[in-house]
């Protein structure tokens, strides 16, 4: 969407009616001060959100403030009775689909006997053509407008594309330091994965809750499980308020670390600070590193309590025990065996003795017990008189058993089996011993290991109190009064103070943190340990899958957005340096750097990465104009710079000859269409020649404006106009 026109009438400086045709490219309004510059730019400002910039008062105010004053003095000097208007219209046209919108604004009053008669609003009307169609609309509804107005700039990248030059200061504030973060987040996509990284929190989040309820309803050990639920509840809340303590340390950090650097900043002592500065980041670094690995091996070694088997260390004897036990269970369990397998042999004896004389049930029984009752054989008919021999011999065919079969010795030997219990006890203790020799080992290997690198920790520090002695004694040495130094040195002294504290705080509250996590884990292991039957496999897997989605969305956040602040630094860099390569003054490098609460902000650093102290204010805010256009060109995908048009009053107003045109070189290269109000050419020709005819600048439209007023009536603006002149 560019803009193809301005038509203005009565509006402020600009009396009569006054027309601008633009074109894409660089289009370059030239004035000095005070000829009508910034109300140029009020007037696109107006028609789009009914405001102009009123310099008393530093602030945008509505046309129910400003009123009359918005229409041309010249045109209300002597009025006639009747209406007395002023308008502003912009001829917009999106080249994607071929459309042009009038958007035009228009203030209305009545005057009635030499006295005006103010009107409550201003009126608003947008006009739509088809050009594809030559036809042509007005639209009437009120949210259609607002649509129109929101497509042509939406308000999130408004004051990215749109702004004067103090406004500048305030897009990219070093003094806020998530100012930077915030120009990201709205002129990137980053904000995508913001909302994917939430959409997977709060699915892990769910299903967690569905599987814990799962793992509770399936408890064998409603009371243990009970506590543990209580337990899990409390280190969820701890570790929450942790992270939160954590954020708020950071934040306190990163304003400590800035205020120091703030004061650092104000040394006449350059060249002595850098160094010092040099050798405080390198320590400041290596420290890091130190405590990074110090605050992995201490979660390591709550690991390894339970990875590594440290748990178990003086247990000893409790295998040696157990493995007597076992055998001595083991061994009455073999004697109980041999008596079972006696005894089934003597019996087995016995019924292959009586199978060798009769079949069993041969003769029947009642026969055998008819012959006891006689008394006398009925096979041989011999006499078998009661408790004889012969009776004895007969009764022994009712009385002898049935051969047992060897299936009795299925039947168990106690009234309980342990044995595959036991044996799997016994053998993960025999598996286990080993390990248990090895565990003091182990811990003094491990603790050997922390204390050394807390040494080093120890000796970063000392390190570090040195240097920061050098630097206090360098405040207290330089040529600032005695008043002024005192008080920096001071500041200094305690803001360095306080970015240690919050320093050592964020390393204890980021163990404590992991320890908690590491102790929420563990009770999730004993609640699910608790658990009897089987939970649903798609439990487990929604479970796993939404957690490692969870994961991804973060990790994939953070690697998107690492590579977006590598590209932009990369092209704020390429910006910054076309926007300085006609200046021969140190110009340094932009580097993001990131702060400890996660935001970042530029800053120029020399080639050993050392912050330059003491840079013009042309270099900061060439460095903030290059991370806005390193922002608007690294998303050129996402159609920011086909899109809309830049439009900014005076953003060179601080620069020298040489930046001004490295700055138009950029801009033409960046934007697809720009328009700029600047002072800079007004009164130097030659620079002027260069805007027009240097090949490295895709020049649009270029104007001269200049107010026409009498010399004798200079005391007001009763004949006040403003002529333009195309130059192109």
């Amino acid at each position: 969407m560019i803009i193809e026109k301005i038509e203005l009438e009565n509006f402020m400086c600009y009396a009569g009616k006054n027309s601008m045709v633009f074109t894409e490219g660089i289009n370059v309004i030239i004035g000095d001060n005070g000829y009508g510059k910034s109300k140029l730019y009020d007037a696109f400002y107006w028609v789009m959100y009914d405001q102009v910039y009123i310099s008393e008062k530093k602030e945008f105010q509505n046309t129910k403030m400003v009123k009359s004053k918005i229409i041309s003095d010249k045109a209300k000097w002597k009025p006639k009775d009747g209406k007395l208007s002023a308008s502003a219209s912009i001829t917009f046209h999106n080249l994607e689909t071929d459309k042009k919108y009038i958007l035009e604004r228009k203030y209305t009053v009545n005057v009635k006997d030499g006295v005006i008669v103010e009107s409550n609003d201003s009126e608003f009307t947008v006009m739509q053509k088809e050009l594809s169609y030559l036809s042509a609309k007005m639209v009437s509804d009120e949210e259609e407008k607002r649509k129109i107005v929101a497509r042509i700039l939406p308000p999130h990248i408004k004051d990215y594309l749109w702004f004067q030059g103090e406004q500048v200061e305030s897009i990219i504030d070093f003094n806020k330091q998530d100012s930077l973060t915030q120009a990201i987040n709205v002129l990137s996509s980053i904000t995508r994965y913001d909302e994917l990284n939430d959409i997977a929190a709060a699915a892990a989040k769910s299903a967690n809750s569905e599987y814990d309820r799962e793992v509770k309803r399936l408890s064998k050990d409603t009371g243990r499980s009970n506590e543990l639920e209580k337990e899990k509840g409390y280190l969820e809340v701890k570790i929450t308020d942790l992270q939160t303590d954590e954020k708020e340390v950071n934040e306190n950090l990163s304003r400590a670390e800035a205020k120091c650097d703030e004061l650092l900043g104000k040394q006449a002592d350059a060249t002595k600070v850098k160094e010092l500065q040099e050798k405080i980041k390198g320590v400041y670094n290596l420290l890091a590193v130190w405590n990074d690995t110090l605050k992995e091996e201490q979660i390591s070694f709550h690991r390894k309590m339970f990875r590594n088997k440290w748990v178990l260390k003086g247990t000893e004897n409790l295998q040696e025990e157990y493995a007597k036990r076992f055998s001595a269970y083991e061994q009455k369990k073999l004697v109980l065996i041999a008596e079972r397998e006696a005894k089934n042999n003597r019996e087995n004896e016995t019924a292959e003795k009586l199978q060798t004389r009769l079949p069993f049930n041969v003769p029947e029984p009642n026969y055998v017990q008819w012959m006891l009752d006689k008394q006398r054989c009925l096979v041989c008919d011999r006499e078998a008189k009661i408790n004889s021999v012969e009776w004895k011999k007969i009764k022994e065919l009712i009385d002898r058993p049935e051969k047992k079969p060897k299936s009795s010795d299925d039947e168990p030997l106690t009234l309980q089996n342990f044995t595959d219990d036991l044996k799997w006890l016994y053998t993960n203790g025999l598996s286990l011993s080993s390990r248990i020799a090895d565990i003091d080992d182990e811990i003094k290997e491990t603790l050997a290991k922390r204390n050394s690198i807390n040494a080093k920790v120890r000796s970063a520090n000392k390190d570090l109190e040195s240097i920061e002695q050098d630097i206090q004694k360098l405040l207290a040495d330089t040529s600032l009064n005695i008043e002024s130094a005192g008080h920096i040195l001071d500041e200094y002294s305690i803001q360095n103070k306080y970015a240690k504290e919050y320093s050592e705080q964020r390393i204890k509250l980021s163990q404590q943190i992991e320890y908690a996590k590491s102790n929420l884990k563990n009770v999730k292991d004993q609640l699910k340990e608790l658990v009897t039957g089987e939970i649903p496999k798609w439990l487990e897997d929604k479970k796993n899958i939404l957690n490692d989605f969870e994961t991804i969305a973060g990790t994939t956040r953070e690697r998107v957005f690492n590579n977006l602040i590598a590209q932009l630094e990369k092209e704020a860099n390429s910006h910054y340096e076309s926007m300085t390569s006609g200046n021969k003054s140190t110009r340094g490098q932009i580097k993001l750097r990131k702060l400890p609460n996660g935001y970042f902000m530029p800053e120029i650093i020399d080639n050993n990465g050392v912050p330059l102290l003491g840079s013009n204010t042309s270099n900061l805010i060439l460095v903030k104009l290059a991370a806005i256009m390193a922002i608007i060109s690294a998303k050129n995908n996402d159609g920011v710079v086909n899109l809309y048009t830049l439009i900014t009053d005076a953003p060179t107003s601080v620069f020298g000859e040489d930046y001004t045109i490295g700055f138009c070189k950029t801009v033409s290269k960046v934007y697809k269409q720009s328009i700029i109000m600047s002072k800079e050419f007004y009164k130097n020709q030659t620079l002027r020649n260069e805007l027009l005819t240097n090949s490295e600048i895709r020049i649009g439209k270029v104007y001269t404006i200049t107010p026409s007023i009498p010399e004798n009536e200079r005391s007001n603006r009763n004949n006040l106009s403003t002529k333009i002149e195309a130059l192109n």
